[in-house]
């Protein structure tokens, strides 16, 4: 039979608590588990992120391909036959579509001119007023290396000018857009090279490239989407 003593001794050998090593593996333990939980977290979030700036940019991209839509559609719009017009300049002449208005080879703005506000036989208005606006705009790509020259003011936007009132150019995207793209068509859908004015235009396919805001960690680019639309020109 145990003294106790002998009694008083092993209870306390029971109560001696964990050693440095089950500690040490404890922490270690307890970090792995932490740490996992907290990089499963940041993933999650961080994929969630991207899919709502993917969201919103494509939500943005769809918005810009309905209003340019819109002014596609009334291009050309000539009921009284207009041949020229004094706004936004004497002698200005009706094509209803010029391709590449700045002249750079890229087709990544379209001025499109329309009889619409009323339609009256005066494009724009009358100077000296020049009063009637969205009948001869112009709606472009601000691009970095335009924006770096001043030739627009946001880069990775769309850009909207009302050339016939005289209004300054306004950004009309946020700057999720990567990239801006007209393309011209024939009747038989057919890719036109070199397109002269509208006569030869029958549809313009209007190509909008977007991005995140963000750089994506895991490939260090861009998260980048793109929409196309067509749109059959007015008349054909």
């Amino acid at each position: 039979m145990k003294s106790v003593t002998d009694m008083t001794i092993s209870h306390l050998r029971r109560e001696n608590g964990f050693t440095l090593m089950e500690l040490l593996v404890a922490s270690v333990v307890t970090m792995l588990v932490l740490g996992s939980a907290v990089a499963l977290t940041s993933q999650i979030q961080n994929g969630y992120r991207r899919q709502i700036e993917n969201s919103a940019g494509e939500q943005e991209a769809r918005y810009a391909m309905e209003w340019i839509g819109r002014y596609l559609r009334g291009a050309g719009n000539n009921p009284f036959s207009v041949v020229e017009s004094d706004c936004p300049g004497a002698n200005t002449d009706f094509f209803g579509i010029i391709i590449d208005p700045d002249g750079d080879d890229v087709n990544d703005d379209i001025t499109l001119q329309m009889d619409s506000n009323p339609p009256d036989g005066k494009v724009g208005g009358e100077p000296p007023d020049c009063d009637q606006p969205n009948e001869h705009v112009t709606i472009s790509f601000c691009s970095e290396a335009k924006a770096a020259a001043a030739k627009c003011a946001d880069a990775h936007t769309i850009q909207f000018l009302d050339e016939a009132v005289g209004d300054d150019a306004t950004t009309r995207t946020d700057a999720v857009i990567d990239a801006l793209e007209f393309s011209y068509l024939d009747s038989d859908h057919n890719l036109m090279v070199a397109p002269i004015a509208q006569a030869n235009i029958f549809y313009v396919q209007v190509h909008i490239t977007i991005r995140t805001r963000t750089i994506d960690a895991s490939s260090l680019q861009y998260d980048k989407r793109e929409l196309t639309s067509e749109i059959r020109v007015r008349g054909r």
